[in-house]
């Protein structure tokens, strides 16, 4: 399988996609994510952190788009693998970091840097356990002062901080639960 690149600097590009049991998220969806997050936050000079990150796409549109880097967490080794493969062919690896770490284990703290956007793309069976992975998230201190949180999903995700807002998208059985930290 291969999925395009919808928008910015490497629009119309291709990356393969492991065969791995991924659940890519569907173009449409992905434009209206972003065209969303655009509304929300500006993109350049940001930072994006994609987690369950699968093929890489979301990480590569960010780059696309104007993020100034992105990180992809992935726990599946082969798909990791793909994620660099991919910024290789990009022209992009030197702005995409890919972690191959499970996100449920993963020491946060480490990252050496804040991200304003977090996209979370969890098989939807994990959805039940994202708000506990969100306080994770968002105590580790990796959220920058302007952050946009985003968990995909089957259905709403349910999730309340003090100092975060939501509001919800829906996209035929598809769900975005958009969180930030502004009023």
């Amino acid at each position: 399988m291969n999925l395009r690149v919808s928008s910015g600097v490497l629009r119309g590009r291709y990356i393969k996609v492991p065969d791995t049991g991924l659940r890519p998220t569907e173009e449409k969806v992905r434009s209206a994510f972003f065209n969303t997050l655009f509304s929300m936050i500006e993109f350049e000079n940001r930072s994006f952190l994609d987690i369950f990150s699968g093929s890489g796409i979301f990480a590569f549109e960010a780059v696309s788009r104007g993020f100034n880097n992105s990180s992809a967490i992935e726990s599946n080794a082969k798909a990791a693998s793909r994620i660099k493969t991919s910024a290789d062919e990009l022209g992009i690896r030197n702005r995409v970091n890919v972690i191959t770490a499970d996100a449920f284990a993963f020491n946060f703290e480490s990252l050496s840097e804040k991200f304003n956007t977090i996209f979370l793309d969890p098989p939807y069976v994990l959805g039940d356990k994202m708000p506990d992975l969100l306080d994770k998230i968002v105590d580790s201190g990796i959220t920058g002062e302007v952050c946009v949180i985003v968990v995909e999903g089957n259905s709403e995700t349910l999730w309340q901080k003090a100092g975060w807002s939501v509001k919800t998208k829906k996209f035929g059985g598809t769900y975005l639960s958009i969180f930030y930290n502004w009023e």
